[in-house]
């Protein structure tokens, strides 16, 4: 049962939350290198982007795209599309030529995490001053939380093999010392 919106796209992880409790109707966890196709693919479904989010976890700055229809009467409803990149090379393709208002939202998460975004039109700092390079919302390695304690994935409807951030029994992450964002032409 995966959505057709996805199918060919490098899925990680597709799953149905608790809808009640996080007003998400599906979950679904891409590879870097399919955000671009997906967000496409939103666009072309009459979805309309809500909002973009950052969270510094154990794995590395999770990157949350909120996408929803005005008329959800034949949609499977609101959508969480989330992409993991590492500590080291946090840098994202932007879907700013997909969705205009995704360039505000990237510029925001520049701002607070440093994750940059490949081909955003406009990088410039949008909340904090020009030279600052504080980045607020970046945890210290000791102090970031696993994904599986921060994320309930709800009923796991696909999951890729190599991907095991919600497994029990999956190692814990290895403290990274270089918190650097990647340079926008080295970008997956």
């Amino acid at each position: 049962m995966t959505l057709n919106l996805f199918d060919g796209l490098d899925i990680l992880l597709d799953s149905k939350p608790e809808a009640p409790t996080s007003g998400i109707y599906r979950n679904v966890m891409l590879t870097p290198h399919a955000l671009t196709s997906a967000a496409r693919r939103m666009f072309e479904a009459d979805y309309h982007l809500e909002d973009i989010s950052g969270l510094d976890a154990a794995e590395g700055y999770l990157v949350t795209y909120h996408f929803d229809r005005f008329d959800n009467r034949n949609s499977t409803g609101r959508i969480a599309v989330r992409v993991l990149v590492p500590h080291k090379e946090a840098c994202l393709p932007s879907i700013a030529a997909v969705f205009n208002g995704a360039e505000w939202h990237e510029r925001e998460i520049m701002d607070f995490f440093g994750v940059t975004f490949e081909d955003n039109p406009n990088p410039a700092a949008l909340l904090l001053p020009e030279l600052d390079d504080s980045t607020p919302l970046r945890k210290a390695a000791d102090k970031r939380r696993r994904l599986r304690e921060l994320i309930q994935p709800g009923t796991i409807i696909f999951k890729a093999a190599s991907f095991d951030v919600f497994d029990d029994e999956a190692p814990a992450p290895v403290a990274e010392t270089n918190q650097g964002s990647c340079e926008q032409p080295d970008c997956p």
